[in-house]
């Protein structure tokens, strides 16, 4: 009687679970896929004067402009997988990352899962601007 009863419960837990997985599994990827289309797999929504450069480095000239004076902050999330941020080569954190310093001006950015970059190029970040990306994990 009692093994009967755990393997109704079982067997019922599996068959709402399953399908409720199924529709929750579907929708976030749904979701992902639209809200990160950039072909760099970095998508940012940030104040005026932010811009993204992908394939791109920063010069002698741009690290010598940076002011750790009125930093950026920059919130990140990665969609489909994780994903660590390197800032001019310093790891800064892993996934997901809310309000953390950057220097203002241009910045080599760097996202990587493991030995696989995500995302690499400049991210110029205005003086006290605040910059949210979000990176594609593909």
């Amino acid at each position: 009687m009692v093994i009967h009863r755990r393997l109704s419960a079982l067997v019922l837990s599996i068959a709402i679970g399953a399908p409720l997985a199924l529709v929750m599994t579907s929708t976030s990827v749904a979701a992902s896929a639209l809200a990160c289309e950039d072909s760099s797999n970095l998508c940012l929504d940030a104040a005026d004067g932010a811009k993204w450069e992908a394939g791109k480095q920063a010069t002698v000239k741009d690290r010598k402009k940076r002011s750790e004076k009125a930093p950026g902050t920059l919130s990140m999330t990665v969609e489909g997988g994780r994903g660590s941020l390197f800032v001019n080569g310093r790891y800064a954190g892993t996934a997901p990352l809310s309000s953390i310093d950057v220097a203002s001006g241009r910045n080599d950015i760097q996202v990587r899962d493991g030995s696989t970059v995500l995302a690499s190029g400049v991210l110029t970040v205005p003086k006290g601007g605040s910059l949210d990306v979000t990176v594609r994990h593909p």
